[in-house]
């Protein structure tokens, strides 16, 4: 009885969040709602040939045949990284000083 009750009190809340979600989702996500892509998936149960199609379709496509080092030279950007070293250090810098500012007895070196 207790695995019954545990059993429809998860699915309880899974269907909160789905609908919780599905609210809180914005106007041009409403096509891709996480509700409305339950409800497309629940009626397709039934008619898993579409599926099927869109699998085959997908495989019939043709493969690109791309090395890895092409791609890279392809793909480069040369625009500022992500990541600064500048940024980088000032942050391991404050960090080491709160760090160092909460350990008991530890004196800045």
């Amino acid at each position: 009885m207790a695995v019954l009750v545990a059993i429809l009190l998860a699915v309880l809340v899974a269907a909160a969040v789905l609908v919780a979600a599905s609210m809180f989702s914005s106007a041009k996500d409403k096509r891709e709602s996480p509700l409305a892509t339950f409800r497309s998936g629940w009626a397709g149960r039934k008619n898993p040939d579409a599926d099927q199609r869109a699998a085959a379709a997908a495989a019939a496509v043709e493969p690109v045949d791309l090395s890895l080092a092409q791609f890279l030279r392809e793909t480069v950007d040369e625009g500022e990284a992500y990541l600064q070293v500048d940024d980088l250090a000032a942050t391991l810098q404050r960090a080491k000083e709160k760090a160092t500012g909460v350990l008991p007895g530890h004196r800045d070196r």
